[in-house]
């Protein structure tokens, strides 16, 4: 049979592989076999192929794939006659994205053809063939993931856990999760210390057990406990016994729950702090502008002498600039609050109100404010009609605002409930180092107010305690002698 020329200027070959992820063997179609496939096809066709473009690991979904933008750019630009692919699904898994480039393509006198589906766009033949092919493709595609989207949703109506299996649980053979009785002790201890002291010391508690991997590719590794590991293990709702997935409702079992709601929020203040900052800035984050009232982080002014400084001062920092940043050397600012914690934290701490009550009392607040949240939002007939009267907006905000300051307000009462009992003495401020320094101050303070100015720092500092601590520790920083300040205790 003879070969059919059918263009003297070359094309760009294209290949695509969707994730590689370690995959080999005849069910991993590699680059280097689509690209022997459009070399045979090429020399048949008697085509030249001017270059190689590989988008490896590029989901067909998108078409902002740089091998792909390449290879269009090159063809609209008349470098060459157009792109030659393994197959359709290579180049698009979308009717409209396919349809968009062959356009593009077209109104350049550039051309798409395809290796197994064996079609070429120059003709109208062609063209016909590829809309039938990316529209059955795209079927095809939807069809599967609504297959999926319906297993997914009735293993999540049943209970199953769609997902890893959470530190604590282990999976039945249906997919529901059960307690696991060596582990989930192990998780509520860790909550335990996250509620009544810091992040860290869960972390610590975590990393000391030399806990190893049960099941999947990862058994018998031990696990790696980072800061950011614990975080989402603190934050994971299931240890309330509450399973979750996309947009369905949320399903809860009883028998899941391993840590108490009101534990769970009080742990949710390690969550939200800030980073816990090095060792040699016990203070980083928890001192304060009290010009601007942003954060005050650690840093260096020379050999040996640390300080600490408005972080709106800061070269990259990217919002409004502080107008009269806040800078104090880091050794007399520690011991100027560390001597005010020992003086005010030397009795054991007492909760100011009935904490099991005000837990409680908060807790039911918000589970009324989630109720009419969840009313509002559910009322079609309602929600149309307050859209006529342009009311709608304003009232869906009121009910998350509600929902969002119970919320803190339960978990504000939650803290206070567990710290009731923390026992911290003179002594123990005084020995501890820099950074269980940081934890106590942390455990009792809101914030350190640094006023702007050479004075003492006795009068340039104030702490401004938790609602949980016995008082307000020192008097009023100085005022700004630029002006500035804000209210101690105020954040931006």
């Amino acid at each position: 049979m003879a070969k059919s020329k059918v263009g003297s200027r070359p094309l760009d070959g294209y290949i695509r592989v969707s994730r590689r992820m370690g995959r080999e063997g005849p069910g991993y179609i590699s680059p280097d076999v689509q690209r022997e496939s459009i070399e045979l096809w090429a020399a048949y066709k008697g085509v030249d192929v001017a270059e190689w473009h590989v988008d490896e690991d590029w989901s067909g979904g998108t078409h902002k794939r740089p091998g792909l933008e390449d290879a269009i750019e090159r063809a609209v630009a008349g470098e060459t006659a157009g792109i030659v692919s393994w197959k359709i699904d290579r180049f698009s898994r979308y009717t409209e994205g396919g349809l968009r480039d062959l356009r593009r393509l077209e109104e350049a006198g550039a051309r798409l053809a395809f290796v197994v589906e064996d079609i070429d766009t120059s003709g109208p033949m062609g063209k016909f063939v590829y809309t039938v092919m990316l529209a059955m493709g795209e079927y095809f595609l939807d069809t599967i993931k609504a297959g999926w989207r319906v297993a997914k949703t009735r293993a999540h109506e049943r209970g199953a856990k769609i997902g890893p299996t959470p530190l604590g649980y282990r999976r039945r053979p249906d997919g529901t999760l059960e307690q696991d009785p060596q582990e989930a002790p192990v998780v509520a201890e860790a909550f335990e210390r996250a509620a009544r002291t810091s992040l860290a010391a869960a972390l610590d508690y975590l990393g000391r057990l030399e806990l190893v991997h049960e099941v999947g590719k990862r058994k018998d590794r031990p696990r790696a406990w980072t800061t950011g590991t614990v975080r989402r293990l603190l934050a994971n709702r299931t240890y309330l016994g509450e399973i979750r997935w996309s947009d369905l409702p949320t399903t809860h079992v009883p028998s899941l729950q391993i840590v108490e709601r009101s534990k769970w929020e009080a742990a949710q203040h390690a969550v939200d702090a800030p980073r816990r900052p090095a060792r040699h800035y016990p203070l980083s984050g928890l001192a304060q502008c009290g010009t601007c009232g942003e954060r005050m982080v650690g840093g260096s002014a020379g050999a040996n002498q640390r300080t600490y400084r408005c972080r709106a001062s800061l070269r990259l920092w990217k919002g409004t600039r502080c107008p009269a940043p806040v800078n104090v050397l880091a050794d007399t600012l520690e011991t100027h609050v560390r001597r005010e914690l020992a003086a005010q934290f030397s009795e054991r701490w007492e909760a100011q109100e009935d904490s099991a009550g005000a837990v409680a009392e908060w807790e039911l607040a918000m589970r009324e404010a989630e109720a009419e949240l969840d009313a509002f939002v559910t009322d079609a007939a309602g929600a149309a009609a307050l859209r006529r009267a342009g009311r709608y907006d304003a009232g869906l905000q009121a009910r998350i605002e509600a929902v969002e300051t119970t919320q803190r307000r339960y978990r504000d009462a939650a803290g206070r409930a567990a710290r009731a009992s923390v026992v911290v003495t003179a002594e123990l401020v005084e020995s501890a180092t820099p950074e269980e320094f940081g934890e106590l101050a942390r455990g009792g303070l809101e914030a350190v107010v640094v006023a702007r100015g050479r004075g003492r720092v006795a009068e340039r500092v104030r702490l401004v305690v938790r609602d949980d601590s016995p008082g307000e520790v020192g008097e009023p920083p100085a005022q700004d002698p630029q002006g500035g300040g804000v209210e101690p205790g105020s954040r931006r």
